[in-house]
């Protein structure tokens, strides 16, 4: 039986609608709320102004490619008059981090790009416990003598903690505070990469960053390649024959130096790794590397047969502190390339094969006390050397890289420096720029704004003003089609969450 439709089966679609003003206003109203409630609880945009944070987040900035030995890199322009379109001055001179030519720009029309715009996540630190700060997070918070500006910076201390800051690295309640290997990775500076070796032409390609030690023949005493992107060695004895990395030609490169800020702090970094692709060609001998620092020798040995050792020696005595093996493994095939990355940070040696971590010190094998390293301050650069013998092999991708190396400026840092640990207390985080030398942080603010209580203590972010964590560059600096930065389009490939 066919029945009759009713009332309520008639598609309302089909019934036409009067428009009505106050609906408009009801949209638009509530989409606003939406937005203002996204924006005040969930993710806000910011726009990075100055280079504290460079090169994990930059701000206004300019990149160059230098001409002797094509490195790209990104320098901070010099604030000055409106001359240059963008209203910034770009400094008369810049020096390519890796081969440190002084690259002249007197005169040059150089278009620089905004700052990187990020997403802020507010929930997180919203809900707490769990989703709150944590130490090296990246967060957004109000200027303590501004409430109308905001900084980002890195978080390093957290309520009642002690914070020291000795010989480039961070001390918690006198224990060193290692960076997660997420963040440690976007915190290596380069020093130097043989793939990008400087034309001879150039004034900084007439010297080997590589060196032979105690060659007497033409050949670099079996090591060769040195002006070439693959490095080669061809012994095989039983001699062993050593390459250092810039022993007395390149006095800066043990020096923190930062091509952003278009110089170094003067401060001798500690931590670094080496970095290349082995590949064994005959023998079965043993390559070795070696990084010498603060009374200590750090060595990685791998041997044809599969053998891998890590060694922790006093480096004035040659006595072993450590000594570390990883289980026999198969011996390593001939000309198949071996990605090797051996390093000391954060007082911590290891060595990495093909991408995995097969060996390192833990603090019961190898530890130095804030005490001791304040007695003996790090005076001597690190020493950087390669090892070979009865064995022939090749280097590709050969570079060297340092960690970043957190300093105190004598008459403008005033806490946390090495013999004045600062405490924390309830509610109160410390915070640095990555960009340390060039940071205005919590080793140095001195100015509290109306907006804080009479016991806030200069130094210090207290939790009410942090807004978040910043956890996306959605937008970074522009790309300049033109030299007066007329013309630009995003930088897409520089896309990137923050660590």
């Amino acid at each position: 039986m066919n029945l009759p439709p009713s009332a309520c089966d008639e598609p309302t679609a089909a019934r036409p609608s009067a428009f009505r003003p106050a609906d408009v206003v009801q949209t638009v109203l509530t989409g606003l709320i939406l937005a203002f409630v996204f924006r005040d609880f969930l993710v806000e945009p910011f726009i990075i102004p100055t280079g504290s944070m460079a090169d994990t987040l930059l701000g206004a900035h300019a990149t160059r490619v230098c001409p002797a030995c094509g490195w790209e890199f990104d320098v901070g322009p010099l604030r000055g008059t409106a001359s240059v379109p963008a209203g910034f001055l770009v400094p008369p001179e810049v020096v390519c981090p890796n081969c440190r030519l002084t690259i002249e720009l007197a005169g040059e029309l150089v278009a620089t790009k905004a700052g990187d715009r990020l997403l802020v996540h507010k929930w997180p630190y919203v809900l707490g416990g769990p989703f709150g700060p944590r130490r090296w997070d990246v967060i957004v918070f109000r200027d303590p003598s501004d409430a109308t500006q905001h900084y980002v910076k890195r978080l390093i201390g957290l309520p009642g903690e002690t914070i020291e800051l000795v010989d480039g690295d961070v001390f918690v309640n006198g224990r060193i505070a290692r960076k997660p290997p997420e963040v440690q990775r976007v915190l290596w500076f380069p020093v130097f990469d043989q793939a990008h070796l400087p034309d001879p032409a150039a004034t900084s390609g007439r010297w080997a960053r590589w060196v032979p030690e105690g060659a007497s023949d033409a050949d670099g005493a079996g090591w060769s390649g040195l002006d070439t992107r693959v490095v080669r060695y061809d012994g095989l004895d039983d001699a062993p024959r050593a390459l250092a990395f810039a022993p007395d030609t390149a006095r800066e490169y043990p020096l923190d130096f930062y091509a952003h800020n278009r110089r170094s702090s003067g401060a001798l970094f500690g931590d670094a790794r080496i970095l290349c692709e082995l590949v064994l060609h005959a023998g079965d001998g043993t390559c070795r590397w070696e990084l010498a620092r603060a009374g200590r020798l750090f060595r990685a040995e791998l041997r044809r047969d599969g053998r891998l050792e890590l060694t922790v020696l006093d480096a004035q005595t040659g006595t072993g502190l450590a000594r570390l093996a990883a289980p026999p493994g198969s011996p390593y095939a001939l000309k198949r390339p071996i990605a090797v990355e051996f390093g000391h940070v954060d007082q911590r040696a290891y060595l990495r094969i093909d991408g995995r971590e097969v060996l390192a010190t833990t603090d019961a094998e190898y530890s130095v006390s804030p005490d001791e390293l304040r007695a003996a301050p790090t005076a001597r650069p690190v020493e950087l050397r390669i090892v070979a013998h009865n064995v022939r092999l090749e280097f590709r991708q050969l570079r060297v890289e340092r960690d970043l190396h957190y300093t105190c400026h004598a008459g403008r840092a005033r806490r946390a420096c090495a013999g004045e640990p600062f405490a924390l207390r309830a509610g109160e985080y410390f915070v640095l720029g990555d960009n340390s030398p060039d940071s205005h942080d919590s080793r140095e603010w001195t100015e509290a704004g109306v907006h804080l209580p009479a016991d806030y203590r200069p130094g210090t972010v207290r939790e009410d003003q942090i807004v978040g964590a910043a956890a996306f560059v959605y937008l970074p600096g522009l790309l300049p089609l033109d030299a007066g930065g007329r013309l630009a389009v995003p930088d897409v490939g520089r896309t990137r969450l923050v660590r």
